[in-house]
């Protein structure tokens, strides 16, 4: 008589089934939280500079300054119309980029071309054009300014604004200061803003501190090493 042997599975055994479907949610979480940031970064940005000039357009009654304020918003619209192109070609066009280093200084400038501000208001920058950082860190450090401006000119009311990028001890330093109204860091805040930063930073493999507290403007810290460091 032959005997036949059943060989069932440990139940302790990790199911390689469950891991890759684990492996492909995180992919897919991550893709998504990707999309949102660039959405929030890029279009909104753009489509709140819009509104914030057409709302200072209709409530001035200075022909010269109400064309200021049009023109502005004509320019923060058709920036926002190319960056949401840029988006659709990135999302088409996966392949990453086979540049071993990019200019920080040139990707900020392009970032804050343009950049609305309120009336009264003042961006001071000030870049050392010899730093050079990895492609995907760059991009993501260009769009924390971006986003740290922007929330300056957006919501703190602040008259100065200032942007600085410098070398030391082998790292990229920037900050972005404004002396505008400040928040309490303790207080939860709408909007997605601050969390998209830190992603951001995250993602460049750098080390971000946001400084600020009512009355006393704020400031925004991100050091990560030179490329090759």
């Amino acid at each position: 008589m032959r005997q036949l042997t059943i060989h069932r599975p440990d139940a302790t055994m990790p199911s390689f089934r469950d891991a890759a479907h684990d492996d492909v949610l995180a992919a897919l979480r991550a893709e998504r939280l990707r999309c949102a940031r660039d959405v929030h970064d890029i279009v909104l940005q753009d489509l709140t500079a819009v509104l914030l000039q057409l709302r200072a357009a209709s409530g001035n009654a200075d022909p010269a300054q109400v064309a200021a304020c049009l023109a502005t918003a004509m320019l923060a619209a058709e920036q926002g119309l190319a960056s949401a192109r840029d988006f659709v070609r990135k999302l088409r066009d996966a392949a990453p980029s086979r540049e071993h280093g990019a200019s920080p200084a040139c990707a900020i400038r392009a970032a804050l071309a343009n950049q609305p501000l309120a009336a009264g208001s003042r961006l001071r920058v000030q870049l050392d054009d010899d730093a050079v950082l990895p492609p995907a860190a760059c991009e993501q450090v260009a769009m924390i300014v971006r986003e740290a401006v922007g929330n300056a000119a957006k919501h703190a009311r602040a008259r100065v604004i200032a942007c600085r990028l410098r070398i030391r001890a082998g790292r990229v330093q920037v900050q972005v200061r404004d002396d505008g109204a400040g928040f309490d860091l303790h207080q939860p805040r709408a909007g997605f803003g601050i969390g998209g930063m830190h992603e951001r930073a995250a993602l460049a493999g750098a080390a971000l501190r946001v400084d600020s507290a009512p009355g006393r403007g704020t400031t925004v810290f991100l050091s990560l090493p030179l490329a090759g460091e």
